[in-house]
């Protein structure tokens, strides 16, 4: 454990270097007057128990930051600047770990009137570009406290199709309120309509002359379109306006969560609210497949 507790000193004495150090007055041997000595030396932590103390410092000094009244606190984030497998990440991960940790976080919380959620997330980031952005533990790591509205900000999806081909291999939403359309053709002209941006494209035959690309035109030149919403924190899949045909259908399956009959699509005002690994069917032939990104 000696490792250990050389990366333990180094937390404490980067957390405590802007505090002001130990000074004893002691009489001085010729005048006799009172005079501060050297600074009384920090004594290296023995074990995990004072990780956990240095940590509690820090996400006590961040929740500072959040004052009190209707503030919930949905998690934690450590960010580290290092790789997973560096020495300086292990006493992390051993927290992460302890179960008595965690609950002494929501004793912190509650001691300092700050609401949280019963399902505290708790998480580390290695090699995180933020770590320099949260508040500070030690250089190279840091702590982030989540309310509900930024944990939606990171909650990002991917969708790549499984049958029929799209322009690119996989497409990567953000929870921005943006609405992503879904369709045949990077830039179709709907007829009697506008011309309109699909950014998840299937191309088209009318793009791309071959064989392969003709299951394509199962998919209309704007069939649907994704939203993330806000206030329940997750992604809507609503059929497009510009769908007029209503023999064009839209039904979604999640055979692991065992859904096998599926629900349809069928109103543009009403959406469904889409589940990791949900199978999103455009007329029985061509579909995409949903995952929420952590």
């Amino acid at each position: 454990m000696n490792w250990l507790k050389r990366k333990i000193q180094q937390l404490s004495d980067k957390l405590n270097a802007d505090e002001d150090l130990a000074f004893k007055n002691e009489p001085d041997t010729v005048t006799g007057n009172t005079a501060p000595s050297a600074p009384v030396k920090q004594t290296a932590p023995d074990n995990i128990e004072e990780l956990k103390e240095i940590t509690i410092g820090a996400i006590t000094r961040a929740i500072k930051m959040l004052g009190y009244g209707n503030t919930v606190v949905s998690g934690l984030t450590f960010h580290s600047r290092f790789a997973d497998s560096a020495v300086e990440n292990v006493g992390l991960q051993a927290l992460m770990k302890d179960a008595d940790f965690v609950k002494q976080i929501k004793r912190t919380l509650k001691s300092k009137g700050i609401h949280y959620k019963d399902d505290l997330l708790v998480e580390v980031l290695h090699q995180s570009e933020l770590t320099d952005k949260v508040t500070k533990i030690a250089d190279g790591i840091g702590v982030e406290v989540l309310t509900p509205t930024e944990i939606s900000r990171k909650i990002k999806a991917r969708v790549v199709a499984t049958e029929g081909i799209t322009w690119e291999p996989e497409y990567i939403l953000e929870p921005t309120g943006k609405p992503y359309f879904i369709g045949r053709c990077k830039d179709p002209k709907i007829d009697n309509g506008p011309k309109i941006h699909n950014d998840i494209a299937f191309v088209g035959i009318e793009e791309k002359d071959e064989e392969q690309y003709k299951i394509n035109n199962y998919v209309s030149r704007s069939h649907a379109y994704i939203v993330f919403d806000k206030e329940i924190g997750a992604y809507k899949l609503y059929r497009s306006k510009f769908l007029n045909n209503p023999a064009h259908k839209i039904k979604i399956y999640n055979t692991g969560l065992g859904d096998f009959s599926g629900a349809s699509l069928t109103q543009p005002a009403v959406p469904h609210v889409l589940r990791s690994g949900d199978a999103i069917c455009f007329n029985d032939k061509v579909v995409l497949e949903f995952y929420v990104v952590s």
